[in-house]
């Protein structure tokens, strides 16, 4: 009996972890419209628009997929390349200095309010991305991993800066480490 009640909280453990753990990854808002307990989409849904949209009628859904690609389009704003020094461990062990070359894009959501607040914020948001980036060590870069924690701190950093969640992803063109 303790046996199956332990495999049950560690069952259910998991599946609470991995609740939560999707709710971080893509947001609370998004995770409660996949639920459909709400979420700024869901609220405004009507029936009839959610029925023309899954394709009960040809034309609407052909219709309906205009709309969306009308609403997937979001505006990209680029930055001037940004070059700083990261720190790097050289071959005696000593501490030496490296180049970090970056160009990249912000992709983000001009409906959200706020939005309009970026383009004015572009200088304190490339002085957020440089104070970040000179922190680096050149082992935070590597692989996938580094790539993706680089992208996710940059885009954290510009939401802060702006005060908005309009900043959507950072998309980056070149990266290189001299």
């Amino acid at each position: 009996m303790k046996k199956t009640v332990a495999i049950l909280a560690i069952a259910l453990l998991c599946a609470v972890a991995a609740i939560g753990g999707a709710t971080l990854a893509i947001g609370p808002s998004v995770m409660l419209q996949m639920v459909g307990l709400g979420g700024e989409a869901a609220a405004g849904e009507d029936p009839k628009q959610a029925e023309a949209e899954t394709g009960k009628e040809g034309k609407a859904e052909a219709q309906g997929e205009g709309d969306t690609v009308k609403k997937a389009k979001m505006p990209v704003m680029p930055f001037p390349e940004i070059i700083v020094n990261v720190t790097d461990t050289g071959p005696q062990g000593g501490k030496t200095s490296r180049f970090l070359k970056l160009n990249m894009l912000m992709v983000y959501d001009d409906t959200l309010d706020g939005a309009d607040r970026l383009v004015a914020r572009e200088i304190y948001l490339r002085d957020s991305f440089q104070d970040f980036l000179r922190q680096l060590h050149v082992s935070d870069l590597s692989g996938s991993y580094g790539l993706a924690m680089m992208k996710t701190e940059l885009l954290r950093r510009a939401r802060a800066v702006a005060h908005t969640e309009a900043p959507r992803e950072i998309l980056i063109a070149d990266m290189v480490v001299q």
